[in-house]
């Protein structure tokens, strides 16, 4: 059932596609967006050793998992911007810790740069790495980025991003993928 929304009411935005990208999954497999081709996806930001608002983001994505789970086709993608620390092993011990269903929700790394090229270009969002001294008692640490999720629709175009710290947003995110499955 599509939730009211107004974001689900009318045609949603389209900011561009997603660049192509090589990345490597929790089992240590090569991941691009070809294996992403046909499908609609939802993804996400963070890494594992994160002292903010990840593991919000992490419990966020479990919820849309199980509210997801009757529409066919959705895959849940998190990105680690910490490639040093998660490695696959990593990434596929914090998978399973959080209930991550294998075949729809990936946990993917690969080089730093490569990350972060496509967070800032490819998603158009922010990611920074500080320098241990640049380090602020914000709560974030080393590692600065942004907390949106975002929608990918079939044909790899970015429909819209919503915050991970607020209900509402993620009520839109819902209603959004449940729109464009039933488009497609």
């Amino acid at each position: 059932q599509l939730l009211a929304s107004p974001l689900a009411a009318e045609a949603l935005p389209d900011f561009g596609a997603v660049p192509e990208f090589r990345l490597v999954d929790s089992s240590g497999a090569p991941f691009s967006r070809a294996d992403l081709d046909g499908r609609l996806w939802i993804a996400n930001f963070i890494f594992t050793s994160c002292p903010s608002f990840c593991p919000r983001l992490t419990a966020q994505m479990t919820t849309l998992q199980g509210r997801l789970a009757g529409v066919d086709g959705v895959q849940l993608l998190s990105i680690s911007v910490d490639p040093a620390t998660d490695t696959p092993e990593v990434l596929r011990a914090y998978a399973a810790k959080h209930g991550a269903s294998p075949e729809t929700w990936s946990f993917v790394t690969g080089e730093r740069h490569a990350i972060h090229e496509l967070v800032r270009n490819g998603f158009r969002l922010a990611v920074e790495e500080r320098e241990p001294g640049q380090v602020v008692d914000d709560g974030q640490g080393i590692i600065v980025h942004s907390d949106r999720f975002v929608l990918i629709d079939a044909s790899g175009r970015i429909r819209g991003y919503y915050s991970g710290n607020d209900a509402a947003a993620m009520d839109e995110l819902v209603a959004a993928t449940q729109r464009l499955a039933a488009d497609s």
